[in-house]
């Protein structure tokens, strides 16, 4: 404990803004999980998780746009609770840990290759296998 006013304020600073950074990566793998539970081709999901990462790999048979679908759940969702502190707490800044998902539809992350496979699969069965794609 301190009595240090600063250092009280820029240790809940780093406090908040550390639980929007981990928010922002709940919010988005449970979106995951959420679109995964509604999908009848799904069998089961493979929690995958290292030192700095941590993310939900579906097994199953889905089509193509329900792949894509899945992908981009997880970035949106985030990038919707981003939109709505920036609504409700404009000047607070913490709406950028939700809204920065949007970058894990590029092509070089998971979701932004899952949603490349969805859209050329649009309408074609695919096989997931933990990780492991099989067409």
């Amino acid at each position: 404990m301190t009595t240090d006013p600063i250092l009280f304020q820029a240790g809940l600073w780093l406090l908040v803004h550390a639980f929007c950074l981990l928010g922002g990566f709940l919010v988005h793998e449970w979106s995951h999980v959420a679109g995964m539970r509604l999908l009848p081709g799904v069998a089961h999901v493979v929690v995958s998780a290292g030192v700095l990462r941590f993310s939900v790999i579906p097994v199953g048979r889905l089509y193509g746009w329900q792949i894509a679908i899945m992908a981009i759940l997880g970035p949106g969702a985030s990038c919707l609770v981003g939109a709505l502190i920036a609504l409700l707490a404009p000047g607070s800044f913490l709406q950028h840990w939700f809204l920065l998902h949007a970058v894990f539809l590029l092509p070089f992350f998971g979701d932004g290759r899952s949603l490349i496979l969805g859209v050329r699969k649009w309408a074609r069965p695919v096989s997931l296998r933990g990780g492991a794609v099989n067409c």
